[in-house]
């Protein structure tokens, strides 16, 4: 019997428990050098202003990369899964268009 402290479900717990801790500090690193380069932030928002329609170009990309997988993955083994389920699958996914519509509304109307 091994007792490697890595292996088996405390093993996955601890490592799930480290790489939360590690993107927390490394979020922590990058907004102390934001604020330390720009403690206002009016270069940052210039910047997101700037380049805002790069950004929303970057963003349609992720939602075609969400929606492709999404209808070639995930629908067709839901259905298959849940044959009954099909009105709420629809009832979903409209939700989930709602919610990108609001998200790009509110991107765009708090632009600077």
């Amino acid at each position: 019997m091994r007792l490697n402290p890595l292996s088996g479900h405390i093993g996955r717990i601890l490592l799930m428990v480290l790489l939360i801790l590690l993107m927390t500090a490394s979020m922590f690193a990058i907004a102390a050098v934001f604020m330390a380069y720009d403690p206002d932030g009016h270069i940052t928002r210039r910047w997101l202003h700037d380049s805002r329609w790069g950004l929303f170009a970057w963003r349609l990309v992720l939602y075609g990369c969400l929606i492709t997988a999404w209808i070639l993955k995930v629908r067709p083994q839901a259905l298959i899964r849940w044959p009954d389920g099909r009105p709420r699958l629809v009832r979903m996914e409209l939700m989930g268009v709602l919610f990108l519509v609001a998200t790009e509304y509110v991107a765009w109307t708090s632009a600077v």
